[in-house]
């Protein structure tokens, strides 16, 4: 693909909210990720409804790498790279949390900022404290940046025109973000970024679930399964979306920031049979009714 193409798909790109939001998956969902992030205010909610105002919106794409189930669709932010760094100018969007660990991953070990702003070097604090629970290496925040010039050889002039017009070229061309590291939203996920690692603890009390396995079946990255007489819980999956939370009547389940290291784990559970109504269910103890009939009230006549 030549240096002109990949410039023209670097071009401004429409955002749109996919049905994945959560907030269209549940009228209960509580998440404002991309609201809180926007620098420009261009996110709001009408009617129960979100929405991105174009008159507002400057398409910087900060919301899609913030989104904890990647429901923005279109093109993350433009950067400015240049070797292992990461150029910003005075007024770029800061880059959020995950946006600057998937930079990391990509190889960049230094932010560049002319003047450096306490927001900036507050989140690449936030960042390299998630670095060092991984024992990686750090991004270092710097006002400084010199090229290395190397030695040239000499040239016709005709020769030097050509390689001036060449380099200008590439220089134009090529220093913006990569396109294929800009149409990438599920690329912002921890668990695509490492692996190994959980992002968030999710913990769920035996003494208030209910099994009712609503969290179970609106969970946008589906943490949760069940087994013959287990729950499997992965956390490496989670994204602090908190649906889980918001839907949960019985507030059984706490979903906190934790970066730690958590293969898939289960909770034993007990096969029973209802004795009221005959049906099989999973319980966290022995017993002879189900949630539904134990529930249940009674009518105080008889037909």
């Amino acid at each position: 693909m030549s240096l002109l193409t990949n410039w023209l798909e670097s071009l401004s790109y429409e955002l749109e909210i996919s049905e994945s939001c959560t907030r269209k998956i549940s009228p209960l969902s509580t998440c404002s990720a991309c609201l809180d992030e926007c620098p420009d205010d261009g996110i709001l909610f009408e009617d129960g409804k979100i929405l991105i105002d174009d008159k507002r919106c400057s398409f910087c794409g900060v919301c899609i790498t913030v989104c904890p189930v990647q429901a923005v669709k279109g093109q993350s932010p433009s950067r400015m790279v240049k070797l292992n760094y990461l150029l910003l100018e005075q007024q770029s969007p800061l880059p959020s949390m995950m946006e600057m660990l998937y930079y990391h991953k990509k190889g960049i070990r230094f932010i560049h900022q002319p003047s450096l702003t306490t927001d900036l070097v507050d989140r690449i604090n936030q960042v390299n404290e998630i670095l060092g629970e991984m024992q990686l290496e750090r991004l270092h925040v710097t006002n400084q940046f010199v090229l290395k010039e190397k030695e040239q050889p000499r040239l016709s002039r005709r020769d030097f025109f050509t390689k001036l017009s060449l380099d200008s070229k590439r220089t134009v061309l090529s220093s913006v973000t990569p396109v294929k590291w800009r149409f990438n939203e599920s690329y912002f996920k921890p668990s695509v970024l490492f692996k190994d690692w959980s992002f968030y603890q999710v913990k769920i009390s035996e003494d208030e679930c209910t099994l009712c396995e609503g969290c179970f079946n609106v969970c946008p990255p589906g943490i949760f399964s069940l087994g013959e007489s287990e729950l499997i819980l992965n956390e490496n999956q989670c994204t602090g979306c908190n649906l889980c939370m918001d839907i949960c009547k019985t507030n059984a389940i706490i979903v906190k920031m934790k970066v730690h290291q958590a293969p898939p784990f289960s909770y034993n559970l007990h096969k029973n049979v209802c004795t009221q109504c005959g049906s099989g269910f999973l319980a966290w103890e022995e017993s002879d009714s189900c949630h539904i009939c134990r529930t249940t009230e009674k009518p105080d006549f008889f037909l």
